[in-house]
């Protein structure tokens, strides 16, 4: 590959057992079936990626991914508590409809300020960004010429993304990012960044 850039696969997790449109952000829930069917699927691609080190989440739905990375020395597979999702404080585990219930009109001003807005006792989106930033950075320092996936969440993937593409975080949702999907962006020496494609899912056909 060029010398000249730093190669880096975000990667999400895979479909969690929990019911949907409940906040479960830090929460350390299981795979689905589906889901570890298609971590094993996401973790066949990366093998295939010639890594040189993944970072993942600590999150148990993250590190299942790794777990069965298999052309990645363990000593290259880092865990990092700054990869978890964003922390919903008292909202975590609640939907939206308790959410509008014991908090009303908190949930319409957390959308409409998605990058300062801080549910009680949670993070913003910027929190995260601040939090999560410098193992993006780690990731980058002496490795111009290698390959380095980041396992994740949809969540900090966005962030990700948003940031590094100069985009605002209050459009962070036009970034959809399925279960176990890749997303490649390249960095380079003089600070620019290109996203080469994003919410890749080809690995998972005929699942």
């Amino acid at each position: 590959m060029d010398t000249d850039r730093v190669e880096v696969f975000f990667v999400r997790h895979g479909q969690v057992d929990f019911p949907s449109g409940v906040f479960y952000g830090q929460m350390d829930i299981p795979l689905s079936e589906t889901g570890k069917r298609q971590s094993i699927l996401c973790a066949r691609r990366l093998d295939t990626l010639d890594l040189d080190a993944v970072v993942t989440s600590d999150l148990s739905r993250c590190r299942y991914i790794a777990r069965h990375i298999t052309t990645v020395p363990k000593e290259r597979i880092f865990e990092e508590e700054r990869l978890r999702e964003i922390d919903f404080g008292k909202w975590q585990g609640k939907s939206w409809e308790e959410i509008d219930e014991s908090w009303p009109g908190e949930m319409e001003r957390r959308m409409s300020n998605l990058s300062t807005y801080r549910p009680p006792g949670g993070e913003s989106l910027s929190d995260l960004w601040n939090r999560s930033r410098q193992v993006f950075e780690g990731c980058l320092e002496g490795n111009y010429g290698k390959r380095v996936a980041i396992i994740a969440h949809g969540g900090i993937n966005r962030v990700f993304m948003c940031k590094l593409l100069g985009m605002d975080l209050q459009n962070l949702f036009s970034l959809h990012q399925d279960y176990a999907c890749l997303n490649r962006v390249d960095s380079y020496p003089d600070g620019v960044k290109v996203l080469r494609f994003a919410n890749c899912t080809c690995h998972l056909e005929g699942l």
